[in-house]
C-alpha cells in the first residue's frame, strides 16, 4: 500500500514535467536576413524589392486592430503603406530596440516563422513631428522558406492617432489676461517680496508638487521640502522686489484646471555681503477645479543665489 501511495504521487509530477520539442530557434537564419532586406525596402520605398521578397498570396495585417470587420491587406496595402510613409515622413528607420534581436523558428508543423522585436522612429516632413513606436513583427514564410506569406505587426496605434491630430488645428483651452488665479499668483509674490511666507503658500494644495529646473538629485520637492528650501534663502537674502515682466497668462484647458504662466524679475541683498542681484524667475502654476495649487515648475539661475 505505501508503494502504491508513492507511485500515484510521483505519476502527476511525470505528466506535468514532460516536454514536446515542436522546432527549433535560431538567432541567425536566411530567413532573417530575408526579412532585414524587407525592413530596408520597407523604410526607403524601395517597391520592387517589397514585390520580390513577398509571394503571390501575400496578407499582412495590424495585430492591434480590434475590428470585427478587418481583414487586412495584401501587396497593395504593403506598396501603399509603404509609398505613404515614405512621401510623409523623413529619417525613417526600424531598428532592434534595445539589446532586442529577430529569432526564426522552423515549426515542424507550421514551417518557418521570424519575430522581430524592434521600433520605428520618423518624423513627418511638413510639421517635424517626431512618431516613435515599438514595431513588433511576425512574418511567416512559405514552404521553401524564400517567400514571405503573413507579415502582422504590432505598434502603438495611440501615437499614430496623436501624430494625425498634430496635421490638425485644434483648440485646446482659452487664454486669459486677467482671471482670479493670475490673482492668487501675484498675492503669492505678494507675500514673497514682504516676506510671509504663510502667506506665500496658503493655496497650495499639501500634496503639491514643485518642479525646480535646478534639481539634479530628485524629479521634484514636495510641498514641506519646497518650504524649507525658501525658508533657507531667506535666512541669506532679503528680498527687496518681485516685478512683473510683461503680463501673466492664464491658460484654461480643456481638460481639467489650467496654469498660470508668469514673467518676474527678483531683486534682492545678501545679508552677508549686502551685494545686491537681480535673478529672472518663469513660473507656471497649475491648478485643480477647486481652485487650489496642485503643482509649480520653476525656471531661474540657481548661481544667483551662490
Amino acid at each position: 500500500m505505501k508503494k502504491l501511495i508513492y507511485l500515484l504521487i510521483f505519476i502527476p509530477f511525470v505528466g506535468m514535467s514532460q516536454k514536446h520539442n515542436n522546432g527549433k530557434v535560431y538567432d541567425k537564419h536566411p530567413a532573417i536576413e530575408i526579412v532585414d532586406q524587407f525592413i530596408k525596402a520597407y523604410t526607403t520605398g524601395d517597391l520592387e524589392t517589397l514585390k520580390s521578397l513577398v509571394s503571390e498570396d501575400f496578407r499582412m495585417a495590424n495585430s492591434m486592430n480590434n475590428n470585427p470587420a478587418y481583414k487586412g491587406g495584401d501587396l497593395a496595402t504593403l506598396i501603399g503603406q509603404t509609398t505613404f510613409i515614405n512621401n510623409n515622413f523623413v529619417d525613417v528607420s526600424i531598428k532592434n530596440m534595445g539589446g532586442a534581436y529577430s529569432d526564426a523558428i522552423e515549426y515542424k508543423k507550421e514551417g518557418t516563422f521570424v519575430q522581430t522585436f524592434q521600433e520605428f522612429i520618423a518624423w513627418d516632413k511638413s510639421n517635424g513631428f517626431k512618431i516613435r513606436t515599438p514595431f513588433n513583427c511576425i512574418f511567416v514564410f512559405n514552404k521553401e522558406s524564400n517567400k514571405i506569406r503573413r507579415f502582422w505587426f504590432a505598434d502603438n496605434t495611440a501615437a499614430w492617432k496623436k501624430w494625425n491630430l498634430s496635421r490638425e488645428t485644434i483648440k485646446n483651452g482659452v487664454i486669459y489676461k486677467d482671471h482670479p488665479y493670475i490673482g492668487v499668483v501675484r498675492k503669492i509674490y505678494y507675500h514673497l517680496e514682504h516676506g510671509n511666507l504663510k502667506g506665500v503658500f496658503q493655496d497650495f494644495s499639501p500634496n503639491a508638487r514643485i518642479y525646480d529646473s535646478n534639481l539634479l538629485d530628485k524629479e521634484y520637492r514636495t510641498l514641506e521640502e519646497h518650504i524649507q528650501n525658501v525658508t533657507n534663502v531667506f535666512t541669506q537674502f532679503e528680498m527687496i522686489s518681485i516685478d512683473e515682466v510683461g503680463y501673466p497668462d492664464y491658460i484654461d484647458y480643456e481638460g481639467s484646471g489650467g496654469v498660470v504662466f508668469s514673467w518676474s524679475l527678483f531683486t534682492f541683498k545678501n545679508k552677508k555681503t549686502s551685494e545686491i542681484k537681480t535673478m529672472k524667475v518663469h513660473s507656471q502654476i497649475s491648478f485643480n477645479e477647486e481652485g487650489k495649487i496642485i503643482r509649480e515648475d520653476l525656471y531661474y539661475n540657481a548661481t544667483k543665489l551662490n
